[in-house]
């Protein structure tokens, strides 16, 4: 096998490394919060490898253009001698021609799956033509996903109740093919079940169909504010932590029963956050907005919702309800969230000086 010789270190290192910090560190962690240890790849996955190709055809991985979306891509290595046979050559070159969806970027790595017989350029995001020079901020929230600082709503589309219906149904149907396979066949049955995978294939069917229309949403919306905005700003908020359930409150008067301490309200307010994907759209924004040269600036969150940004009066009375902000010392009426916006806004240019540029 002398063609491993030209295989670059870090990926014939990459078991010493599973093995000596991974997977110890997922054993201790296992044993103290109980997490999982990191898992083999499936022979299924192939083999595959990255190269680098340079802008001066320094790389070992060059690509000839052959016509306006065809090119030829020319990865070349050496052996090292003691893995020269006899009689062989110590150079080695592989010619594989592909199609390009997009242009290629001088400075690029190339993954080629050997097995599946693909080659991929991982190229980083082209820079967004940006069509103004606005700022703006952004409060994330529940019943409006995004509420801009100029008064404009953007609401992420939601499952219909048809879809949300037919998902119950099915989950419904799996319980009960559970069921039934347990009483037959012990709980490694229902994985032999076809009639349970086929359930299963209809579930995650409906269920991709939603979360492909979500991140479409999320990637066209990210985009139009990029390009629309010099600056954008965005509050500090720890979505894993407003997230995590409430611990049980054992009752004093009777230590093996345990109070009630609102898990089942909190439980409909965590998938209403993470239905709106708080932290992917602040990903998706930081992305882009580095790419075409602008800022994402992130401020703290600590009373943007109740303070007025007309007087920058602060008390918990200002927020009468979770659309009505009503100012109790100057009188100034707003949207709720469209005055926190505001707010972000107004944080952001006083930490980075655009309110007085």
């Amino acid at each position: 096998c002398s063609w491993m010789a030209g295989i670059p270190a870090p990926i014939l290192s990459s078991t010493d490394r599973i093995e000596n910090t991974e997977w110890s560190a997922g054993l201790k962690r296992k044993k103290t919060v109980g997490g999982r240890v990191p898992g083999f790849k499936s022979r299924h996955r192939g083999l595959n490898f990255v190269c680098w190709r340079n802008k001066d055809k320094a790389g070992n991985a060059i690509f000839h253009k052959t016509g306006r979306k065809s090119g030829v891509v020319v990865i070349t290595g050496m052996n090292p001698k003691q893995w020269v046979k006899p009689g062989e050559k110590a150079h080695w070159r592989i010619v594989i021609h592909v199609r390009a969806s997009q242009p290629i970027r001088p400075y690029t790595s190339v993954h080629v799956d050997w097995t599946h017989r693909s080659l991929v350029f991982v190229n980083m995001p082209l820079p967004l033509p940006r069509t103004g020079d606005g700022v703006i901020g952004l409060d994330r929230g529940c019943v409006h996903t995004l509420a801009l600082s100029d008064g404009i709503f953007m609401d992420m589309p939601k499952p219909s109740k048809a879809e949300l219906k037919r998902l119950k149904y099915l989950q419904r149907k799996m319980a009960r093919q559970d069921r039934a396979n347990e009483a037959k066949g012990g709980k490694t049955a229902k994985l032999a079940s076809k009639r349970r995978r086929k359930t299963l294939n209809q579930f995650n069917a409906l269920q991709g169909r939603i979360v492909r229309r979500r991140n479409d949403w999320i990637e066209k919306t990210t985009t139009r504010l990029a390009q629309e905005s010099v600056l954008i700003a965005m509050e500090d908020l720890d979505v894993k932590a407003m997230t995590r359930r409430p611990k049980p409150r054992p009752d004093p008067a009777n230590p093996e029963h345990y109070l009630p301490n609102g898990a089942k309200a909190k439980a409909g307010l965590n998938r209403s956050i993470l239905s709106n994907n708080w932290s992917r759209l602040m990903k998706r924004l930081d992305d882009k907005m580095d790419a075409n040269g602008g800022k994402l600036v992130i401020v703290p969150a600590a009373y943007t919702s109740q303070t007025c940004h007309r007087c920058g009066h602060v008390a918990k009375e200002n927020r009468e309800s979770q659309a009505v902000f009503r100012c109790v010392e100057c009188g100034y009426m707003a949207n709720a969230d469209v005055n926190a916006a505001m707010n972000i806004l107004s944080r952001a240019l006083a930490k980075t000086g655009g309110g007085t540029a």
